[in-house]
């Protein structure tokens, strides 16, 4: 037996129960609605400038 979403009923894929397992939301709420998942933010350690920096240096 699967899980629900908590808004709209329907069955939620496992795969994205996999994914993200503590997700009460089949994608089409979330996307409409915002995810249900409560994210805590992480300190990357230094100012956003040098990260944005190190991200362009990276990326090209």
């Amino acid at each position: 037996m699967g899980r629900h979403c908590e808004l709209c009923g329907k069955l939620i894929p496992k795969e994205r129960i996999d994914a993200l397992p503590k997700t009460n939301r089949c994608l089409e709420c979330a996307k409409e609605n915002g995810s249900d998942l409560d994210t805590r933010r992480v300190d990357i350690g230094m100012d956003r400038d040098t990260y944005r920096d190190l991200l362009g240096a990276i990326r090209s």
